[in-house]
């Protein structure tokens, strides 16, 4: 029976936005969320979907749900996001998601942390994803910082398929003060030569991980011109979020 795999590792899909406009560039999109993450960045926005023990089986949406709700919308959406969490935890769901999305018709977007080449390297070999957007959270050698305790070489690995496989791919960082500024700008600037664009986002304190975060204040809009600068001298397309 389809949907089986819904549960898998306990996490499965947490949440469902029937329509977005905003996370699938020139589309109306329905957003799925998928439970679960291995990194633990403490400014993260979304506590609910990545500690284990805040998920709770009630919270679990029926994968065929999902797409009975996507198809009642099919006038209007036209695309599908899969995000999380970490959605390239739940491989076999998520593959089975965005076949079952393509076999909708809707074009799809996969929204990663970068942390699992392998799975990454399977959607699009296989086809599955039209965009993919890797968040890219500060420079190399501060990631175990900025993700309580990943490293940066998955997602370098990651970064490279992305480039040669996706057919069009995003990369997103999150102005976190004193987690990223202007030097570890110019250091993911050297990483992202020939992206289509890449997107920067004020950070939010509104609720975080670690809740020491949510006393923040986010940068001023002057410094955050300023950092969105560096890229910008040295070639990069940059998407202003705020």
């Amino acid at each position: 029976m389809k949907g089986v795999r819904s549960s898998q590792n306990g996490w499965g899909i947490r949440g469902f936005q029937g329509i977005s406009l905003l996370d699938f560039p020139g589309r109306v999109a329905s957003l799925v969320f998928l439970g679960g993450c291995n990194f633990s960045c403490p400014f993260c926005h979304n506590p609910s979907l990545v500690l284990s023990r805040r998920l709770s089986l009630g919270d679990e949406v029926p994968l065929n749900r999902v797409l009975e709700e996507v198809s009642k919308r099919r006038r209007l959406v036209t695309g599908m996001v899969v995000s999380g969490g970490e959605p390239t935890l739940q491989e076999d769901l998520l593959m089975e998601l965005l076949e079952r999305a393509r076999a909708l018709g809707l074009a799809t977007k996969l929204d990663t942390n970068g942390s699992r080449p392998r799975v990454i390297e399977r959607v699009l070999d296989g086809g599955l994803a039209d965009v993919v957007a890797l968040d890219l959270k500060t420079s190399p050698d501060r990631y175990p910082v900025a993700t309580g305790g990943g490293e940066f070489a998955p997602v370098a690995e990651s970064l490279e398929i992305i480039k040669e496989k996706a057919p069009h791919y995003i990369l997103r960082t999150t102005l976190v003060p004193g987690l990223v500024d202007e030097r570890d700008l110019e250091e993911l600037a050297a990483l992202a030569q020939g992206v289509p664009e890449y997107h920067l986002q004020p950070f939010s304190s509104r609720v975080t991980l670690d809740p020491q975060y949510e006393s923040t204040n986010t940068y001023p809009p002057e410094l955050m011109e300023r950092m969105a600068r560096v890229l910008e001298e040295r070639g990069i397309r940059v998407i202003r979020l705020w």
